[in-house]
């Protein structure tokens, strides 16, 4: 398979993927005390999406809507495995433990895009690359608080968090399934967030939900549509568009920008401040960007 070329809008386009990703866990952590549980949010983040992006597409581009019935396994493959599970999982993973902490369990999913988009796609898997997500998961090691005044994380949260790193990962491998099949990058997310939403309606418990805003209706309402948007409908449109100019495994280790902004997050937000191990964690991921990044003209490493 031809390799694709790099380009500093792909570059740009899955950073700000990863940025806009990295603002998850102050949503989690606002809804989780108002008593909702990860699969409620998992719900909303996929619904809302799927119902604006499917009225776009029937008002604007009906001919995106076209899938051919060979190809439907990869859109429910993305729907109910790369969303509804993986946010299941990292969603459960951001409510056991800090957002650092479910970031890093989160980003071993490079590791797993690079091993199976050379397995799937011939995608060449070079020392740049390995350096890289080298660079990438020691930042994000890092970053987590798992060294220094680090507390230990409940078996759950590392389960879940592992779960949600393959998830993650295979959000990567099917959305590339479905771009060398020439679908437009408006389909993938469209059904996606259809059969995600779909997927995850019978676990949602409607009565819970309606409790939980029932104190401040229009704030609640406001704050669901705020988090579709900014972890959910943005960024997976940022990201398949990034991925159009760039290659999973490339795509992948970029948007290990995620955990950074956790990071910062965490701690602007929730008193998580980092110490010196998460500083030497962010400068890693960033040299792993830069180095990615040093011959942009190039063919992908």
């Amino acid at each position: 398979m031809e390799q694709k070329s790099p380009s500093l809008r792909g570059t740009v386009l899955v950073l700000l993927a990863g940025m806009s990703w990295g603002t998850s866990g102050v949503f989690v952590r606002y809804f989780t005390a108002l008593g909702m549980s990860a699969m409620q949010l998992t719900l909303f983040k996929c619904a809302i999406p799927g119902v604006v992006l499917l009225l776009y597409c029937l008002l604007f581009r009906r001919d995106v809507l076209k899938v051919k019935l060979k190809d439907l396994w990869i859109f429910i493959c993305l729907g109910v495995i790369s969303l509804t599970f993986f946010t299941w999982c990292y969603f459960s993973t951001i409510q056991a433990t800090s957002m650092s902490a479910a970031a890093i369990l989160l980003y071993l999913a490079p590791v797993l895009v690079m091993i199976m988009s050379a397995i799937l796609f011939k995608e060449e898997v070079t020392k740049t690359k390995v350096i890289a997500c080298a660079l990438a998961f020691a930042g994000c090691f890092f970053v987590s608080g798992f060294v220094g005044n680090a507390v230990p994380l409940p078996f759950r949260a590392i389960v879940t968090g592992l779960l949600s790193a393959l998830g993650y990962a295979l959000y990567s491998i099917f959305s590339q399934f479905a771009l060398n099949r020439g679908y437009d990058p408006l389909t993938l997310p469209t059904y996606a967030f259809i059969f995600a939403g779909l997927s995850a309606l019978p676990f949602a418990h409607p009565a819970e939900i309606i409790a939980a805003g029932s104190a401040s209706p229009l704030k609640f309402a406001g704050m669901l549509c705020l988090m579709a948007f900014m972890v959910s409908l943005l960024p997976y449109l940022l990201y398949t568009n990034g991925l159009m100019r760039s290659t999973p495994g490339r795509a992948s280790i970029m948007a290990s920008i995620e955990p950074v902004t956790a990071t910062v997050l965490g701690a602007l937000f929730f008193h998580e401040l980092p110490d010196l191990y998460s500083y030497l964690g962010i400068a890693l991921v960033i040299g792993a960007i830069v180095l990615l990044n040093l011959n942009i003209s190039k063919t992908a490493s």
